[in-house]
Formats: C-alpha cells, structure tokens, sequence
C-alpha cells in the first residue's frame, strides 16, 4: 500500500457511506443473507478495502464476477465465503479449489466437464451455485430436467457441494410486470427441485423493490455503494442510500483568454470575450470521456463548464477571473441534490452509475475515510 502520490485529483471514498448501505438493506431482509457485490474493483472503488471494511462489520458472503477476483479477495485477507458470478473454465476448477471459492454452474456440461478435471493436490470441496435463467439468456438454463440432473451430479461427487441456485433480474429497475413473471418462473423452478442453502434472484432494484419471500439471500452491488439502479427504483422505494464518492482536483493551471484565443484539440472552442480557463489534471484516461466536453465542474462555488476537447490527462475549464492554482474542483458530488451528482454526472452522457463508477481509472487514487479509518492508496505506486 502506498500512501504517496503526486497528481492533486482523487477519488474520496466513504467508508461508512457503504456501511451504512449495507445496514438499511439488511434491516429491510433481516432474514436474508446480504451477499455484497464487489466486482469490478468494487465497483471501481477498491474491491479489497471495501470488502475489508464490511467483513470488520458484520458481512461474511461477497461475489465477484471472475476468479481472478475472488483470488485477489482471498490473497488480500478476505476470510468470508466468496461466490464467482460468471463462468469458471471447468478446467480451473482446481484453483477454486485451492482457494475456498464458491462457483456459479451454468448446465449440465458444465458440471460434469468440471468433475472431470478434479485432482487430488488439494483435498478440500467447493461449493456449487446453479445458474438458472429467467430471461437475461447470458448464462444458465431453464430446463427442470436439466437442472435435477446437475443437482444430481453435484450430489453424486464428494468433492462439490450443491449450496446455491439462483438466477437475475433484468427489468427489476424499471418493469414490475416482466420482474414479478421472472420472480414466478423462478419460484416455479425452486418448487420442483432440491432445495440448497441459499436460494437468491434479488439485485439492488430487487432488494430495494421487492420482497421475494421463498429467497433467502441478496446480492447487492450498486445500491451498497450508495446509487440507486434507477430514478424508477428511487421513487418505488423509501429507503435512503448515501453516495459514497467525490471526485475532486485541484487547478493545476489558469490562462487569461483574448477574444480569439482558443482552447485544446483541434481549436473547437474559441473565447468570445476575455475569459479566465483553468486547467484540471483528470482526461479521458482517468474516466473523464471525451463526450464531456460542456460538462459543468465546481470551482470555487461557480459552476465551470469544460470547454474545448478533452485530453488524456487533462481538461480546461471556464472559471470566474481571480480563479488559482490549488483551487478546488468538484467533478462528482457525494450531494444527491448537486449538479455534480453521480446521477447527474452519468446522465450528462446517456450512461448509468455503473459504468461512471467502473470507468474511474485505476490511475487516480483513492481516499478512504471511515470509522478508524483514513488513509490514501495509490495503485500506481502500490
């Protein structure tokens, strides 16, 4: 871990923004398991610090979407179950193994290609979830028969255990009709096969929106880090999430303008008068896209908008005159009510939190603050 770094832009985590995201879901299920959603880097906001942070409060089931990241967890001290998402290669097996992970089943093939490649160096057991699909068609299988048969098998070899089925909403932010029919075709299935451990189908929108009483766990994952999937899923719900992140900097450089000049790239943007711009050290290789070009940044309680291309490592801004270098800038806002929001920040390009959020470079560190906690990790000098 290294606490150094040499770039004035950050991204500011609050640690008990999330725990607090956590706490107001669980007590809506109190019965359910939360299994917390951690993939992609915790959603770009440090998959094992996040993780951490939780386990020391309560949580003990998290999921990513590959082993590669359950690896990570586990080689950074996640002592918790950990469930893989998406597709193991059936002869990786062997890693999940070794590394205590839980893995999603998808068919019948799967399974048995799977067993097949089992050995002996590490004499432990792995815990199988089935896929079963409702309606996204990405991964699993619908067919009853199917999946008797994989329970079957998973019961038949003393190396894997059968602890989950579950499958995922795809309109839970949006549709309530298509969302109750996938919830019953899913009861549907439950109701003619061995029933595991952990029976799950609840996303954020479906935690947040519904009840579905037969589950017995939820994964969570952008609503645990405050964002709501959905203004649809804000509105159906009384349940208030808190943004987690700011995405700040500093000025890093001020220009005074005469009618004429111009700014960045190819010229696109020319001073109509004279004009103070600042210059922010963020770019499209740190996440800023170069479709925000006009997005309004606040400097100094002035909101500036971003004017002319934006560069890889750095953007210009139109900033009230008397504006100084080692200004602050806010680009998002942990302040739902903020021009700067996260949801006004993504909609500004037609995108959602979830990809705002996983877009934010691995370049820019990351400032936790929390309950005993305050500290800045810098991957690029880690």
């Amino acid at each position: 871990m290294s606490e150094r770094y040499y770039r004035s832009t950050l991204v500011n985590v609050d640690l008990e923004a999330i725990h607090h995201n956590y706490r107001v879901i669980q007590v809506r299920h109190p019965d359910k398991t939360f299994i917390a959603v951690v993939k992609a880097n915790g959603y770009g906001l440090g998959s094992n610090t996040v993780a951490g942070y939780l386990a020391d409060r309560g949580v003990g089931y998290f999921a990513v979407a590959t082993l590669d990241e359950a690896i990570d967890l586990r080689m950074h001290g996640t002592k918790g179950k950990i469930l893989v998402l998406g597709r193991v290669d059936p002869e990786d097996i062997n890693k999940a193994i070794q590394h205590r992970v839980a893995v999603t089943a998808a068919d019948l093939d799967w399974v048995r290609e799977a067993i097949s490649n089992v050995n002996d160096i590490y004499e432990k057991k792995v815990w199988i979830h089935i896929k079963v699909n409702t309606g996204m068609n990405r991964y699993g299988t619908q067919d009853v028969a199917e999946i008797r048969a994989m329970i079957e098998e998973i019961n038949g070899f003393d190396r894997f255990i059968y602890e989950g089925i579950f499958s995922h909403l795809t309109s839970a932010d949006e549709d309530r009709d298509i969302t109750e029919q996938e919830i019953e075709a899913f009861r549907a299935i439950i109701d003619q096969v061995e029933r595991p451990r952990y029976v799950h189908i609840q996303n954020s929108a479906g935690a947040l929106c519904y009840d579905v009483d037969f589950c017995n766990a939820l994964r969570i994952g952008i609503s645990l880090y405050g964002y709501y999937p959905s203004p649809e899923t804000k509105a159906a719900t009384d349940i208030r999430l808190k943004p987690s992140i700011e995405l700040t900097a500093r000025v890093a450089a001020v220009h005074r303008l005469s009618p004429g000049d111009a700014v960045s790239y190819g010229r696109t943007y020319t001073a109509g008068q004279e004009e103070t711009v600042a210059t922010l050290p963020i770019g499209y290789a740190d996440g800023f896209i170069r479709k925000r070009s006009g997005y309004e940044i606040e400097v100094g309680g002035v909101q500036c908008p971003v004017v002319g291309r934006v560069c890889m490592d750095a953007i210009m801004v139109r900033v009230p005159e008397g504006t100084k270098v080692g200004d602050h800038a806010c680009i998002i806002s942990n302040d739902p009510d903020s021009p700067q929001s996260m949801d006004e920040y993504s909609a500004y390009v037609d995108t959602i939190p979830y990809e705002s959020l996983t877009l934010l470079a691995r370049r820019i560190p990351r400032q936790y603050a929390g309950e005993d906690v305050d500290f800045i990790y810098n991957e690029v000098l880690k």
